[in-house]
């Protein structure tokens, strides 16, 4: 999935989720060093992520997206606090026939590579690394 797909996709999750307040692309809420990400009210404060994607080798950005599916990502029992969980739990929860997995930085097995943030993977081998800023 290309990020100006996929920051539309998470924009239209958070504005139909009733955990989330407000929700806004970056660039709308005053953001012009990212150019693409999402800005969520959870809980009465902002949370926002950076998108930035790993495409298909060959991808043309020229030419229409081709889109792969497969079987949706599980609800993964195991989930991070604050944003982090929300996001991968509110991704999981569309059944999004595209994306193939989530993994939450936070809950990774090394300790130094814990961030705040997910990778989100795709049936067509795109990813998009949603970083918590």
């Amino acid at each position: 999935m290309r990020p100006t797909r996929f920051q539309d996709f998470a924009l239209q999750l958070a504005q139909s989720d009733p955990k989330a307040g407000s929700a806004a692309t970056l660039k709308d809420a005053g953001d012009t060093k990212h150019p693409y990400g999402l800005a969520v009210t959870l809980e009465g404060r902002e949370a926002r992520f950076q998108f930035m994607a790993y495409s298909v080798p060959g991808d043309n950005f020229d030419v229409p997206e081709t889109v792969v599916e497969g079987d949706p990502v599980p609800l993964d029992e195991r989930r991070a606090d604050g944003p982090e969980g929300w996001f991968a739990g509110v991704l999981a929860a569309s059944g999004s026939r595209e994306i193939s997995g989530i993994e939450q930085w936070s809950l990774r097995e090394n300790p130094a590579d814990r961030r705040k943030g997910l990778t989100v993977e795709f049936h067509d081998g795109s990813k998009i690394y949603a970083r918590a800023l």
